[in-house]
């Protein structure tokens, strides 16, 4: 389409000239009268203001009956809202709406027209009635387009960004199809909308017919739900561009919200007796009655199969895996439920992926952005990239974004990515102030290619993510009373301990005086029988015991008391970049440099894990610093049930003779006094990996270099999507 400007000069107010109104205040006083009433009166409208409504029938609309009059009064002391009535004036037929609004009472005259509903439009209507699939839209243009005789009906569905399209059409094939035609969202202002919602159809039979000025004795009278208030400026306009003539609109109200309209067009002028609009407007509400039916059908069929993957996930949370763990093994499933071409988990620095994702650095700077314009659990933008792209500066391969925060924690978020839909949409803007001296508002309308933009969120997708956000939540709160039974049951064992270690400071001491006291006198060669010899080594001997027995049952208590800790896949990328960040500090060693190989997930305790990579990766890079060249390898691999990692470095090297004690805990090689350290770090990660079923091993050369290798037992499967080295 190409570009055009519309001007449209400010009018005063003013209602469509096909029929006549009066609007009076609830005392039956005429406030407001069309112009134009002078056609069927001969008398000039302004005469009438003021004028009691009574007496203005009865004096110059003679042809009034009791009826109209009654309904009058009626309406007037609001015995009744609205009544529809037939009205012969000068031998024409005309509609009297009579109603009650706003404080005000308005009569409104139209001419009857000679119309009939044929038959085979009854059938076409009938049918509509008993359709129960989605095609009943199509059915419904079809319906509406043999009733109206237009040369197009179509109908418009309103997105819940504001922008719209043309879901289906009828139309006479001589002209433009507007099948799939998008409009951004300056074409339906929440005005426009309210505009369409304030009655059950919006009719024009000529959009080039001047209105008729509406002469008020005040200017505050509400115009807003008579059938003769004029198109909104910004559609009138927009018809006249498109050189349609004859309009008529019938909003689609879905649970009270407006879903959209049903539209005609016929390009030339073309009228629609009331009662066929009725018929119309009847006829499109009850389709959207069936399509509601249908939609919730189709709403309660998503939420049971949202509902089967909420058990799902529950179940495997239930078995004993960490939230992230059972997260990330179904990141294909969460990527799918709400329609998503990617899907990213973002936990403590570690990000995990599926399906078209943004990299690492542009998954950062899209938490920043979220976390900067969102204050709530859920935010979603099917413009991201056209709103934020610029901020981002590199390509991102989507377009749509929907971000879920996780229990208001700002280190854990989910984000879903949609592609990019490029779509043609007509914008309309209104230029403020006016282009030229005069008081004029300026449309311009043009067809825009979109880019950057994707398919809408819905109402579907957010269920999705409240659904799994308070799966997440309730979770959470039950690891954390398991967590705080957990802490208890520490502080119960601390206590204990604090128990024994009282006992072994006073029982032992008994025992150990008697010992002491005993090797005292045989040291110093006292001189006795060989019966006070035996007594002395009786007395050492259950002294000795009686410490056994004690140092026993410490050891059976410290079994019994053993701390059970949950095991997880331990995402190894970001902790391990994270140990190599703060090592290079720690010994001062920049020129350090580390090769990353594929970091495969270590099931185990998260700290614990940490603790063993923290003194091996620790030592690599400490024992390399002095080389010309440091060099530290990390690498994984997976052998059955094992994940094997391997550490290698180039540094000095451990002294052969040392190897078999080098566990042993205060135990340190003698080509290690210029470095720091106690011999105690190797003894600890044994106990650690063994306590997580694992192992440890060390080869070693003087002068060459240490490797290091951790095996860590693995159930199952590992997900592709837990690890990005």
């Amino acid at each position: 389409m190409k570009n055009m400007e519309i001007d449209q000069e400010v009018q005063t107010k003013s209602v469509q000239s096909f029929g006549y109104i009066i609007v009076c205040d609830l005392k039956g006083n005429i406030v407001g009268i069309s112009n134009n009433f002078s056609e069927i009166t001969a008398n000039s409208s302004k005469l009438y203001l003021k004028q009691h409504i009574i007496n203005f029938f009865e004096r110059y609309l003679v042809s009034s009956t009791n009826r109209i009059l009654r309904t009058i009064e009626e309406v007037l002391q609001r015995k009744t809202e609205r009544r529809i009535l037939h009205h012969d004036i000068l031998g024409s037929k005309y509609y009297l709406h009579i109603y009650h609004a706003n404080d005000s009472m308005y009569c409104e005259w139209e001419p009857q027209e000679k119309s009939t509903v044929k038959a085979f439009q009854m059938d076409t209507i009938a049918y509509l009635l008993e359709e129960k699939t989605p095609a009943i839209w199509n059915t419904l243009c079809v319906a509406i387009r043999e009733t109206i005789k237009f040369d197009r009906v179509l109908l418009y569905k309103v997105e819940d960004s504001g922008a719209g399209k043309m879901l289906t059409e009828s139309s006479n094939p001589n002209y433009q199809t507007f099948l799939g035609k998008q409009f951004s969202e300056d074409f339906m202002p929440q005005e426009v909308i309210d505009f369409y919602k304030g009655s059950t159809f919006r009719y024009c039979p000529n959009v080039h017919l001047e209105g008729s000025e509406f002469l008020e004795d005040t200017e505050d009278t509400n115009l807003f739900l008579c059938q003769l208030n004029p198109l909104p400026l910004l559609h009138l306009n927009y018809l006249k561009s498109i050189d349609v003539v004859s309009y008529i609109a019938v909003p689609i109200l879905i649970d009270n919200r407006f879903w959209g309209m049903l539209i005609g067009h016929h390009h030339e002028e073309k009228t629609i007796d009331f009662q066929k609009r009725q018929l119309c407007a009847f006829i499109v509400q009850h389709a959207a009655n069936k399509y509601a039916g249908y939609f919730k059908q189709q709403q309660l069929e998503y939420h049971d199969k949202i509902k089967e993957i909420e058990l799902d996930l529950k179940g495997k949370l239930m078995c004993g895996k960490g939230i992230n763990c059972t997260l990330i093994e179904n990141l294909e499933i969460l990527c799918k439920a709400p329609k998503a071409d990617g899907i990213a988990i973002f936990h403590n620095g570690d990000i995990f992926t599926h399906g078209v994702c943004p990299t690492e650095m542009q998954i950062l700077q899209i938490k920043q952005i979220v976390e900067s314009i969102n204050k709530k659990p859920v935010f979603k933008d099917s413009n991201f990239c056209l709103r934020y792209g610029p901020q981002i500066g590199s390509r991102l391969p989507f377009a749509g974004l929907m971000a879920l925060q996780i229990a208001n924690r700002n280190d854990y978020y989910i984000f879903w990515f949609r592609k990019e839909s490029v779509r043609q949409i007509l914008q309309v803007t209104p230029a403020f102030p006016p282009l030229s001296q005069s008081n004029e508002i300026h449309f311009k309308t043009w067809e825009e290619t979109v880019r950057d933009s994707a398919i809408p969120w819905d109402d579907n997708d957010l269920y999705f993510t409240h659904r799994l956000s308070k799966l997440i939540h309730d979770t959470i709160v039950l690891k954390s009373e398991e967590q705080e039974k957990f802490n208890e049951e520490l502080i119960t064992l601390n206590n204990e301990l604090e128990m024994l270690t009282f006992t072994l400071s006073h029982d032992l001491k008994n025992p150990l005086a008697i010992v002491k006291l005993g090797t005292q006198l045989i040291h110093k060669g006292v001189t006795a029988k060989d019966e006070e010899k035996q007594k002395w080594t009786r007395i050492i001997l259950e002294g000795i015991q009686n410490i056994e027995s004690i140092i026993d049952g410490l050891i059976h208590i410290g079994k019994t008391k053993s701390v059970k800790f949950a095991k997880d896949p331990v995402p190894m990328v970001h902790m391990l970049r994270k140990i190599v960040q703060n090592a290079k500090i720690l010994y001062n060693t920049d020129r350090c440099n580390i090769e990353f190989g594929k970091l495969l997930p270590v099931w185990g305790e998260k700290s614990l894990v940490y603790q063993i990579f923290l003194n091996i990766v620790g030592n690599a890079i400490k024992y390399s610093s002095t080389q010309n060249t440091p060099l530290v390898q990390i690498n994984s691999i997976q052998r059955g049930d094992c994940i094997y990692y391997q550490i290698v470095d180039n540094g000095i090297g451990i002294p052969g003779e040392y190897l078999n004690n080098i566990f042993n805990v205060f135990t340190r090689a003698n080509n290690t006094g210029k470095f720091p350290g106690t011999g105690v770090g190797l003894c600890l990660v044994k106990r650690i990996i063994e306590k997580l079923g694992g192992q440890i091993s060390i080869d070693s050369e003087i002068g060459s270099g240490t490797t290091v290798t951790l095996s860590f037992p693995y159930p199952g499967e590992i997900p592709s999507s837990i690890y990005t080295g």
